[in-house]
């Protein structure tokens, strides 16, 4: 079958709208559903409906992250239709091939039992690392805008010591701040010190917190509950990136009067272009291969 467009993208943020855009410089064409409105006709067509999208295409590009609240698929816009997943794993077919960040399970089993190609962008190791790019910068400049103190000269506990995790702690020391690593692993904290980090290993019983001005945290598991929590000053910033529901008791939080912020999608909305054009690399591989 020969399909009109080589490639369809499915709901999305604005990295998205400039993936669209990098794409069809690239030579490919392009339509869209529950993207923004302001692609220009140029750049992309418009489907009118989910289905549609996917008839038109073989090829599906997905948002990074595939879904939020794993019913639809994420967009900050909506067209006047549905974005259900549901519905999405209902027109899948063999002849699909499936582009996305974190897949749920659920749609790649779906894949799997329709025998159906997919490609999860995040398992892409170049691509997790340049998206960690986006992601730091965007979180220090949350910490900015949150905070009435500098963080040059300020103390700076960075929980979690991974891919993200070392890129923001690099860029926060180069901004002049006094920045320790807490990090549960053996192999992580030597990494810390190889890098002249200060650091500390998280102990579940004991992470004494009280002495820094800001906290970020990029481990997706509650390390910052009620007991660790009751000792941050309320002049302290904690701004959380892990994946939702991130890494803090909010509720807690809430009850301190503690300036804790969850700051998802930061790639999206900080760096959407510089974002997208790391996605772009990743896929006009794949859509040139698959038009060969």
């Amino acid at each position: 079958m020969i399909y009109k467009y080589d490639a369809s993208i499915i709901g999305g943020d604005s990295r998205q709208t400039y993936l669209a855009s990098f794409l069809n410089k690239s030579g490919f064409k392009i339509i869209t559903f529950g993207l923004s409105g302001n692609i220009s006709a140029k750049t992309a067509d418009k489907a009118d409906s989910l289905h549609h999208a996917m008839e038109l295409s073989n090829t599906l590009i997905t948002p990074i992250p595939f879904s939020r609240d794993k019913v639809n698929i994420n967009s900050t816009y909506r067209d006047s239709g549905s974005l259900s997943i549901e519905e999405f794993t209902a027109c899948l077919n063999q002849q699909h091939y499936l582009i996305g960040g974190n897949l749920p399970e659920k749609v790649t089993e779906d894949c799997k039992a329709k025998n159906i190609s997919y490609y999860d962008l995040m398992k892409n190791e170049s691509l997790v690392l340049f998206n960690a790019i986006s992601t730091a910068e965007g979180a220090i400049a949350e910490a900015i805008l949150k905070s009435n103190i500098n963080l040059h000269r300020n103390n700076v506990l960075v929980l979690g010591y991974g891919k993200c995790g070392r890129v923001l702690a690099s860029k926060l020391n180069a901004l002049g701040a006094n920045v320790t690593v807490a990090a549960r692993k053996e192999s992580a904290l030597t990494e810390a010190y190889i890098n002249s980090l200060s650091y500390i290993q998280i102990n579940e019983n004991n992470l004494d917190v009280r002495d820094f001005n800001f906290i970020f945290n990029t481990i997706p598991s509650p390390v910052l509950n009620e007991k660790i929590l009751s000792s941050v000053s309320s002049d302290t910033t904690i701004i959380d990136i892990a994946s939702s529901p991130g890494g803090v008791d909010y509720e807690c939080a809430e009850r301190l009067n503690l300036n804790a912020h969850l700051c998802l999608g930061i790639p999206g909305r900080t760096a959407p272009k510089s974002s997208a054009e790391f996605l772009a690399k990743a896929i006009i591989p794949i859509l040139k291969e698959r038009s060969d």
